[in-house]
């Protein structure tokens, strides 16, 4: 019973959280083990070049924005709010970051060496748009990276994954709310979105036992023109 009512309070806490403070919602949940691994795990194994500009869109409060940095990369962290920017702004003040929409980047054609979002194309409604900007704003040869909870994990992968994590109250309510609550997408079907950007060499890894999945594929040379 303590147990059950344990995880009603922390379920709660979580919702009220995004609901009226997400920026601190946002902070807490990227301390997690779990969730900083697995952020940490998709972006090293991209096995960027040291120094190279990557842009991350959708950012949030920043804490990835400043693994990239300490990794050796020159990062921008781009997200719509303003809380999250300057909530990211206040803690990482030597950091760059701007505030605008993911489908309207405020940069020029082939900016960036790389172009990262996590659990962000499974929630904008204009998917195609969204990978237009990633092309154009991203180098040719330059790649793409895109981080999203899985369609085919199902809730009894979730209890698995929660005993594996040994995770405290607080984090799997966190783990369950991230499984429940936004949408999900397969490699298969963002595969087909970024073949219709353009985009080629395209694989996908799994992580955390498959609840989410990565897609990362390449802009290829040769660009003569750019969808709007």
């Amino acid at each position: 019973m303590l147990k059950f009512l344990a995880r009603v309070y922390f379920q709660l806490q979580i919702l009220g959280l995004i609901f009226i403070n997400p920026s601190s919602f946002f902070d807490r949940i990227n301390q997690l083990n779990w969730y900083k691994r697995t952020h940490k795990q998709w972006f090293d194994e991209l096995n960027l070049k040291k120094e190279s500009n990557i842009l991350e869109i959708g950012c949030a409060t920043g804490t990835l924005t400043n693994y990239i940095a300490e990794s050796g990369f020159i990062p921008t962290g781009l997200d719509s709010s303003n809380k999250m920017i300057n909530f990211a702004k206040t803690k990482y003040s030597k950091l760059n970051f701007k505030v605008a929409s993911a489908l309207e980047l405020p940069f020029e054609n082939e900016t960036f060496d790389s172009v990262i979002a996590a659990s962000l194309l499974n929630i904008i409604p204009n998917k195609p748009l969204l990978l237009n900007e990633m092309f154009r704003t991203t180098k040719q040869g330059g790649n793409i990276s895109v981080l999203v909870p899985s369609k085919k994990f199902e809730d009894g992968d979730l209890l698995l994954l929660q005993q594996t994590e040994s995770t405290s109250d607080f984090s799997s309510a966190a783990m369950k709310a991230w499984h429940k609550k936004p949408p999900k997408m397969s490699a298969e079907e963002i595969s087909i979105l970024f073949e219709q950007a353009g985009f080629t060499e395209i694989r996908s890894k799994h992580y955390l036992h498959g609840m989410v999945i990565s897609v990362t594929a390449t802009k290829p040379t040769s660009i003569k023109s750019y969808s709007s």
